[in-house]
């Protein structure tokens, strides 16, 4: 190609790039709520001159409206109290606007025509896994405490345990990407991936070929991925190329302008979900995306540390049945799972028990995973999160297992992604400090794992963040580990991760200028926006 024709190539790609930074800006909650806002004070501005002495009339009927949705918000029981609260200032603040903006990006309807769709696809693949009686007998033996947690997971997620399952685990990206090239390549049968984001670069360049290499040899290679966490990465129609090479490819909840309110509530509801499928017998899941920073071959926010693991066996059909619930909810497609069952068993030294977690039904299943193992542990609990941005009932529990003696420790980024998120996560520590709870600010960089182990007996890992949006707005999946090595590798890296990082003393909350901490408590109001 000619240097002219190079020159007009990269002026192509760099207004490419602009105007997908443009759409992302365009599509965000806070866009929405700026543009509400100043619309907002036109209205305040502009109505009583338009409507003269009707004016107060109109306040009056929109005031009304207001209260009516506020009361319709309240009687809602499953909604977490500081959500409501969030929406109820938005709403009486904003009259007529906050009502409007509540319908779009705040209404949590588990009964639309999306979240039915989600529950009959769910019905018929997750959540009629066939449980093995013998898994959970053996569980109860060892520990009654850790079979309701199982039992939780099965009655409300859907989700098996298994004993024939085995599992490796990577506590850096640079060690995860090999492994699953090299798993990648042996692919006979299908692969399944589904990603919140991809980016150009050598991670997923490299694992493109791949795909291509296995899509032309009459492998069934399907990708799925979050059309939000890929908007700044990839032009729109990315998905029609793939296609072109032979790769299955949708893209979740692209936004579309629809007459379907549902449709842009939608929008705020993303595919966090971090899965891959190989021939039905082996998956890998964890905290990583596919783009340079996760194997720190692009340095952002200093050194990245990730997680990752690898399942051989029978849990990998969790995992399959995921991703084909997110296939035929995007593709509008009707799958079998009885074709991509695992057809290989191992011998495990624990047990495993991978699930998910869906925003369109009234289960918040990841936290309550979180809160089982809380609520059991009797000597440690040790917690890493890049997002501390937990509600009422986290705080509480933390606070009174931590005030009982258990040893709770929380690893947060030492350098952020989101400096407002950043600051509202270390808004928590004062009060979690006063109760014992111990805090470590990872010194190299960026702590993108969200993991929990406890008691030397269960571990968890996966894409689920303490934060509202994994816990309460985002599609995520994690694994539940119960003995094995695998749990005493997770403990053994947090506490090497604690080794460098920098533990926040009184004296550090203390030094924090009384601005930023009046600052910090407004940001924690609009938590669950963030």
């Amino acid at each position: 190609m000619s240097k002219a024709g190079q020159n007009v190539k990269k002026a192509r790609q760099q207004v490419s790039r602009a105007k997908r930074r443009v759409g992302r800006g365009l599509y965000t909650r806070t866009f929405f709520f700026v543009v509400l806002l100043l619309l907002q004070i036109g209205l305040t501005v502009a109505i009583p001159l338009w409507l003269g002495r009707f004016s107060g009339p109109f306040y009056i009927g929109t005031t009304f409206v207001s209260v009516l949705a506020v009361i319709a918000l309240l009687e809602h029981d499953a909604i977490n109290p500081a959500y409501k609260i969030m929406w109820i200032l938005i709403i009486l603040l904003m009259p007529p606007l906050g009502v409007l903006f509540y319908l779009f990006w705040g209404h949590r309807n588990t009964t639309n025509r999306h979240a039915r769709r989600m529950a009959s696809i769910s019905a018929r693949l997750s959540r009629t896994l066939p449980q093995d009686p013998e898994p959970l007998r053996r569980l109860s033996f060892q520990d009654k405490g850790l079979t309701r947690s199982a039992q939780y997971l099965i009655r409300n997620a859907g989700a098996p345990l298994y004993a024939d399952t085995q599992s490796e685990y990577y506590a850096w990206g640079e060690e995860f990407f090999p492994r699953f090239l090299e798993e990648l390549k042996k692919a006979r049968r299908f692969i399944f991936m589904e990603y919140f984001i991809l980016k150009p670069g050598y991670m997923w360049d490299t694992t493109l070929e791949v795909l291509k290499e296995k899509a032309a040899a009459g492998v069934d290679v399907r990708l799925l991925y979050d059309s939000w966490g890929c908007m700044l990465t990839f032009p729109e129609d990315y998905d029609q190329q793939l296609r072109a090479w032979g790769i299955q490819c949708q893209r979740f909840s692209p936004f579309r302008l629809s007459a379907h309110i549902s449709d842009y509530t939608m929008f705020n509801h993303r595919d966090h979900r971090k899965i891959t499928v190989i021939d039905g017998n082996v998956g890998f899941i964890g905290g990583l995306n596919f783009a340079d920073e996760y194997i720190n071959r692009k340095r952002r926010f200093g050194v990245w540390k990730d997680t990752g693991l690898m399942l051989r066996g029978g849990g990998v059909y969790n995992l399959t049945a995921l991703f084909l619930e997110s296939w035929d909810y995007t593709n509008g497609t009707t799958s079998q799972l009885a074709p991509f069952a695992p057809t290989r068993r191992y011998t495990a030294d624990g047990m495993v028990q991978p699930y998910g977690d869906s925003p369109l039904d009234d289960e918040a299943v990841a936290e309550n995973v979180y809160f089982n193992i809380l609520q059991q542990a009797t000597d440690y609990v040790y917690i890493a999160t890049p997002y501390l941005v937990v509600d009422n009932e986290m705080v509480t529990t933390l606070r009174l297992i931590a005030k009982s003696g258990v040893d709770v420790r929380i690893i947060t980024p030492g350098i952020p992604d989101k400096k407002y998120v950043y600051w509202v996560t270390q808004s928590y520590y004062a009060v979690l400090m006063k109760a014992g709870v111990r805090i470590f600010e990872y010194s190299p960089g960026f702590i993108h794992a969200k993991m929990y182990v406890s008691d030397d007996k269960i571990a968890v890992i996966g894409s689920a963040n303490m934060d509202y949006r994994s816990l309460y707005l985002h599609f995520e999946n994690c694994c539940v580990f119960y003995g094995g090595h695998m749990v005493g590798d997770v403990k053994q890296d947090l506490l090497r991760c604690m080794q460098v990082s920098h533990e926040v003393t009184w004296q550090d909350v203390k030094n924090v200028p009384l601005p930023k901490r009046i600052f910090r408590i407004l940001l924690r109001l609009f938590a669950p926006l963030l």
